[in-house]
């Protein structure tokens, strides 16, 4: 699995990192990407406050993130966990 995510808000600084503990406390996730699924998460407000280069940064973070995580998959063991497990466990309560 690979998160894009940004710090900043009025200028964000994109970045992907491997687990959820790389992700800074005070930053963003905008996309959660494994080798069978990509979510993105960009509101409407967030998207209208975004600069063209700002979008196609995001844009070019979230290929990325997927060729690593299809990568990722080639060489990690067959039970890993699925991104509905992985939604499973961030929204339960």
């Amino acid at each position: 699995m690979q998160l894009v995510y940004a710090t900043g808000q009025r200028e964000r600084d994109f970045r992907i990192a491997d687990t959820r503990d790389e992700v800074p406390t005070e930053a963003r996730v905008y996309a959660t990407c494994t080798n069978d699924a990509t979510v993105e998460n960009i509101g409407e407000v967030t998207f209208q406050s975004m600069s063209e280069e700002e979008y196609y940064a995001l844009k070019a973070q979230v290929r990325e993130a997927r060729q690593r995580a299809a990568v990722k998959s080639e060489s990690e063991p067959e039970s890993a966990p699925s991104l509905r497990q992985f939604f499973g466990k961030m929204f339960s309560r």
